[in-house]
């Protein structure tokens, strides 16, 4: 048994099975297998993933301008894989097949948010640190906070931004910072076998390097992005040749996804999976291994856990779903072709009521499952417009079938505690930063032509989002007008009205706001969306719910108290677990003298979310007018923990505390003098 299961008593039996299939398949693809680097050469390792870095856009591989003069550097010094890809264009999914070894179907985080890695995967840095390495991870976007399960195995797990940038979608803070932090490290770790992952995410939308990046790539900042980030990789290397950790340091380079960069209709990533959000870079440099090669087999994301357990001559977990690819880098093994097939998914199609998209690569061949099949040959058509699927009919079915066959070995059977309910402030957080969809994923990974095909709901995709980014930057007048030409042309888009009820209520116009929430809560049950059963397809329960809330927030806003309770327990049916919708209820309830039942409500909030300054401060207030006086001020003391800068929490704060003194003064018997 291997010293990673010795130290690790994790039901390590019941992988027996799986373990013994993986040691059939492993001949299959690898016709020999041997790695000559010994582990005492790799002192440290360094595992750095540039955040939506389509791989064509360093100089390295093949960009005309020289963006990437480091990396370049490094892969000089190392193997360069020219066909690396990722299994998913999501920042989150993506990063959790890269330290896991795993696919999305079996890992089970499939989005952004929502979810969390759970537990019962395990991660390269728990495998090092049983392993006696120090494992540490620099993040730069909140979308990978520690919350969210990657944190696994990691003694230092720096997510917390000194100088944050707030983005449209995430916080996330600049390269610089992420290299001084990694440079901390190797200081600190020097003397001991260490593992670091470092995260950049400058390249992710809105481009918008430093100087002097702007003005040397203004006709293309995302390049420009590509080069800071690069910069910021040099300093990292510089440190570790200053320490003499540089040839003991095993470095892989790589990126989660691409960008599409309005290819195929998709402006960023997440939607489609066609070859440029998929294509990632992947340079490894080994300590006194080859250098200046360029291997051009199809390897994937998944590889990366299982190469670094290779080259350390350590079993990986028997679940992997990728190979070991030092037998490619010391030239001791080839790959059998005919036996690889790389899955790739994107389930974000079904919050538009679509199948989700579904790939496979084999070779040069690539097959992308929907109710309009598409199979290219990426030899010859890496932009994908030339559809063969209808000239090479066998070669569609074979891949179809290869994909089915990877879906029923990898999609686990078992419940895995993946879904995260957001608490307030996170949930706040990313709806204020753009970053929440229209609803939950539909995990449907059977192959029904019947649905709708996401080619087709590509625009629809695409001014979703952009509406939603108008909105958070409040650029409330560009947001309608994109939602006026939505209901002249898509007449049919359901989401419509609730965008413009959104915007209604972001401007304070109660009236219009309760207008379109309710056209569009009409059009919902008038078309005929819910089930026999009275529920919703996933992908709207959460602007349902939303318009319920919002637009029992406007009743109350109105004083219509009776309609506004209406709305917030029509909310509550579909997400019961809402502590925002409790404590509005509350509050509503408050409003009409019903005193028992908003403490009901308050008190149901704060069991939702122990961290609400609203409930605190309304169930304080509630306490207060009772004269229950210290109940009262240690929810308000709580609620000013929470937001230090509230002025009526501290004047009431104020006013509790003196209740009590005089509480206490008028309780305290007099003391006479002796005579």
């Amino acid at each position: 048994m291997s010293e990673v299961f010795k130290k690790n008593p994790f039901q390590w039996k019941k992988w027996l099975p799986l373990a013994a299939v993986l040691l059939l398949v492993a001949p299959a693809i690898w016709l020999l297998r041997s790695s000559p680097v010994t582990p005492e050469e790799i002192h440290h390792i360094l595992l750095i993933s540039i955040d939506t870095c389509r791989a064509d856009y360093l100089s390295c591989y093949g960009y005309p301008r020289k963006t990437t003069p480091n990396i370049d550097a490094v892969a000089k010094e190392g193997i360069l894989f020219s066909n690396a890809l990722t299994p998913i264009p999501l920042t989150l999914p993506a990063h959790a097949s890269m330290l896991t070894g795993t696919n999305p179907p079996y890992h089970g985080v499939h989005n952004n948010v929502g979810y969390k890695l759970s537990e019962s995967n395990r991660i390269i840095a728990e495998i090092l640190r049983w392993d006696g390495y120090s494992t540490g991870a620099i993040i730069s976007a909140f979308v990978i906070d520690a919350q969210f399960g990657l944190n696994q195995g990691f003694d230092y797990y720096n997510d917390e931004f000194v100088d944050p940038i707030e983005s449209f979608f995430f916080n996330e803070r600049r390269g610089g910072e992420a290299s001084q932090f990694a440079c901390d490290w190797f200081e600190k770790h020097q003397n001991e076998p260490s593992f670091l992952f470092l995260h950049y995410f400058d390249p992710h939308e809105k481009y918008d390097p430093p100087e002097p990046f702007a003005t040397l790539f203004k006709n293309n900042l995302y390049a420009g992005e590509i080069a800071y980030t690069d910069y910021c990789i040099g300093d990292v290397i510089k440190k570790l040749k200053d320490l003499n950790l540089y040839d003991s340091t095993l470095i892989i380079i790589t990126g989660d996804h691409g960008e599409l960069l309005g290819e195929h209709g998709e402006l960023t990533h997440g939607y489609f999976i066609y070859h440029s959000a998929l294509h990632v870079p992947l340079i490894i440099k080994v300590p006194k291994g080859p250098k200046g090669e360029k291997i051009d087999d199809v390897v994937a994301l998944v590889d990366i856990v299982p190469t670094i357990c290779g080259l350390l001559k350590i079993s990986p977990p028997p679940t992997i779903h990728g190979i070991d690819l030092s037998p490619l880098i010391y030239k001791k093994g080839k790959i059998n072709k005919d036996q690889r097939y790389i899955f790739s998914e994107s389930l974000t199609p079904t919050e538009y009521d679509c199948t989700p998209l579904l790939g496979v690569v084999n070779g040069h061949w690539k097959y992308i499952q929907a109710p309009r099949p598409e199979l290219y040959d990426l030899d010859k058509d890496r932009k994908e417009n030339n559809n063969l699927v209808d000239k090479d009919p066998k070669r569609a079915q074979l891949l179809q079938n290869h994909l089915k066959l990877i879906l029923q070995e990898q999609l686990r059977s078992e419940q895995m505690d993946t879904k995260v309910a957001l608490d307030e402030q996170t949930r706040e957080r990313l709806e204020s930063l753009g970053y929440i969809g229209t609803g939950a994923l539909n995990e449907d990974f059977n192959f029904d032509s019947t649905k709708n095909e996401p080619k087709d709901s590509i625009q629809l995709h695409q001014q979703t989002m952009m509406v939603r980014v108008l909105i958070v930057i409040k650029r409330f007048t560009e947001a309608e007008n994109i939602c006026r030409t939505m209901l002249e042309k898509l007449p049919d888009y359901i989401l419509t009205y609730y965008f413009l009820g959104e915007i209604a209520m972001a401007r304070n116009n109660a009236a219009e706001a309760i207008e379109y929430y309710s056209k569009f809560l009409s059009q919902i049950d008038s078309a005929g969306h819910r089930d026999f059963e009275g529920n919703l397809p996933v992908f709207l329960n959460n602007p349902v719910y939303r318009a319920c809330h919002n637009t029992g927030a406007t009743f109350a806003q109105l004083e219509n108290f009776e309609k506004a309770i209406e709305f917030y327990n029509k909310a509550l049916q579909l997400d019961p677990a809402a502590p925002k919708t409790y404590n509005k209820l509350g509050t509503a309830f408050f409003s009409l003298g019903k005193i028992t039942e908003a403490l009901k409500h308050y008190t149901k909030a704060l069991d939702l979310d122990p961290n609400s300054p609203e409930a605190h401060f309304n169930l304080a207030y509630i306490l207060h007018e009772q004269d229950k006086i210290d109940e009262a001020i240690t929810h308000y003391e709580k609620a000013l923990e929470l937001k230090p800068d509230w002025p009526d929490a501290r004047k009431n704060l104020l006013l509790a505390q003196m209740r009590k003194k005089e509480k206490e003064q008028t309780s305290t018997p007099p003391i006479f003098k002796l005579p």
